[in-house]
């Protein structure tokens, strides 16, 4: 038997008595239970999360302590600039503001979170542009640095937070822009995985055991949901095995070195079935199949149906993270002007949350309505890619591909045209 299939074998092994153990004492364990299943976890609750946790006058009552441990192990440029070394002997008089208006600029965009501080006749602040889920806006990052800059700061900071991309798109902001930025110690990129090590120092620092349990849900909650960590006790026990010996490490290396192979040629058998179950069961002559965005493994790769005699959108089951993963599912607009110009956008969110009571259908600058589609961790999970190989994925894409569109026609709303 090879190194490989042997590890193969001994962790499906580990993964079987973990699952047999807590199915025994899942009464105890509660394996499944998350305190964020009945939290808002969108773009906007997330925001107020981080905010709250943020504030020095927050209610968790620990005072400045968790912001200031965010500055040290998320900000480093701010914590180890001598320069920004008053905003920290002050920082318990940093006041935190969520969704705060762009009145300066005059762009009236919202910052996420806004960190003010004042220090006599100084003011120092902080924008955190916070992208879980969604796309870059039109110099979105660009018009937060002129409101900071208006706002007469004495040092001012951009951060930019999201888990996939390494900085903002150019569509937010040019690369020379954001390189003048980084070499004046003016922006930061940070992933939500980077916030484990904050939130971990958190948990040590506070001295309220229901604040202690909130950060560790949170926790809990990015692993999962950014980072793909279903169940720390099983991810420990695998990680165990995969470094007991020198060919355990080689043999994992060499199947990890093949998972994104494995998933480019499932999603080729996606394609296939996606194209057949459409000549099957739903060309019907109301829309076209295109699958050629999809496929590489890139942001935003997608499976879409053209709609016939109407061209301002599409139907759309699109993948909102490099290499498959984080899809979402709705009517998609090109340009984004369209979005606003279309009479009847905001009349698709309010039909298909009403129709389709089981998802949140939101809208998006792209996006008139749409939601996250289910299973949406492809990262992580291997659910998705389960259905693939067996064959279901196909048929459930393509058939809520399929009520969207219904929907939306049958409420006379794909009528307008350009």
């Amino acid at each position: 038997m090879s190194t490989v299939q042997s590890l193969i074998n001994d962790v499906s092994q580990k993964i079987n008595a973990l699952e047999t153990a807590q199915a025994l004492y899942s009464r105890q364990l509660s394996p499944d239970f998350s305190t964020f299943d009945y939290i808002n976890t969108d773009e906007l609750g997330l925001s107020r999360i981080l905010a709250a946790l943020l504030d020095p006058k927050g209610s968790h009552a620990q005072k400045e302590s968790f912001l200031r441990l965010f500055v040290e192990y998320c900000l480093p440029v701010i914590y180890k600039d001598d320069n920004w070394q008053i905003f920290l002997n002050n920082i318990e008089k940093t006041e935190v503001f969520l969704e705060e208006v762009t009145g300066k600029s005059e762009t009236q965009r919202r910052m996420d979170i806004y960190l003010r501080c004042q220090v006599d006749d100084d003011s120092y602040g902080i924008c955190i542009e916070n992208k879980p889920y969604a796309a870059d806006q039109l110099d979105q990052m660009k018009d937060y640095a002129i409101e900071l800059k208006n706002r007469k700061h004495k040092l001012w900071h951009l951060v930019y937070l999201n888990e996939d991309n390494d900085v903002p798109s150019e569509y937010s902001v040019d690369t020379k822009t954001l390189e003048s930025w980084i070499t004046s110690n003016q922006y930061s990129h940070l992933r939500f995985s980077d916030l484990i090590g904050w939130l971990k120092a958190c948990q040590v620092e506070c001295q309220n055991h229901s604040v202690s349990e909130f950060i560790a849900q949170l926790t809990k909650f990015i692993q999962k949901k950014f980072m793909g960590i279903e169940d720390m006790n099983e991810d420990n026990a695998v990680l165990e095995i995969m470094k007991k010996s020198v060919e355990n490490i080689e043999a994992s290396i060499q199947i990890s070195n093949n998972v994104d192979k494995m998933k480019k040629e499932l999603i080729q058998k996606l394609i296939r079935d996606v194209k057949a179950k459409f000549i099957e069961k739903y060309n019907k002559g109301l829309y076209q199949l295109d699958v050629s965005y999809i496929g590489t493994g890139k942001n935003y790769e997608q499976i879409n149906f053209i709609i016939l005699n109407y061209n301002k959108g599409y139907i759309s089951f699109e993948f909102q993270g490099a290499n498959f993963d984080r899809p979402c599912l709705g009517i998609k607009f090109n340009p984004r002007k369209e979005v606003k110009n279309c009479v009847e956008s905001s009349n698709m969110k309010f039909v298909l949350n009403r129709e389709l009571t089981k998802n949140n259908v939101g809208a998006a600058p792209l996006w008139p309505a749409y939601y996250y589609f289910d299973p949406q961790d492809w990262k992580g999970s291997s659910e998705a890619w389960l259905m693939i190989n067996e064959g279901t994925m196909a048929d459930k894409i393509l058939e809520e591909m399929d009520t969207v569109f219904q929907v939306l026609n049958d409420n006379h709303l794909l009528n307008e045209k350009f």
